[in-house]
């Protein structure tokens, strides 16, 4: 299996080059990413992605409804829509996103610049997600997984709390707690 490569970027998100996904990690060069938080259509749930087990970071963590890295020469967006499509099995248009708001690379998000959208879905939906990437797609409520988030913020994902919390601060205002 090939590896991916990612555009590398400056601190104003220009491309200065490219290298495999391994070597932008390990060397924290700043890159890009999509993130999709999804919702049932009256906002009630929220559809929590738990990574497999055989993930090589956060294994059997929860994270954003879809994510993933930009690969070189790619836009946010038409990463957004292959991703949705290879982490739940869903074809989306582009059209059906909603954007949010683009997030500068920082420690939080691992160096990389996350562009954020929000998609709303049937509860319904019927998904299929690669094992191995993806132990399980399951719709919470809202207030359930806020809770969630403040008695066990270990069982989430340090980057999908920050966007998370980013998207709360774009969507209903008030005072940003993490950011």
């Amino acid at each position: 299996m090939t590896e991916d490569i990612f555009d590398i970027v400056d601190e104003n998100d220009k491309p200065i080059g490219s290298l495999p996904r391994s070597e932008v990690h390990s060397k924290g060069l700043n890159h890009r990413a999509s993130h999709i938080l999804v919702f049932n259509p009256d906002y009630t749930k929220i559809l929590l992605q738990k990574r497999s087990a055989t993930k090589d970071s956060y294994p059997n963590i929860y994270t954003t409804s879809c994510s993933g890295h930009v690969d070189s020469g790619e836009t946010y967006d038409i990463a957004a829509v292959r991703e949705m499509k290879e982490e739940t099995g869903v074809s989306i248009e582009l059209s059906s996103l909603r954007k949010i708001g683009k997030i500068d690379a920082c420690i939080q998000t691992g160096k990389e610049f996350t562009f954020v959208y929000e998609l709303k879905l049937p509860e319904d939906t019927q998904f299929n997600f690669p094992p191995d990437e993806v132990d399980a797609l399951e719709w919470v409520r809202v207030e359930d997984f806020e809770r969630m988030i403040f008695k066990n913020p270990k069982d989430f994902t340090p980057t999908f709390l920050y966007v998370y919390e980013y998207y709360r601060v774009r969507k209903f205002g008030g005072n940003p707690q993490n950011i």
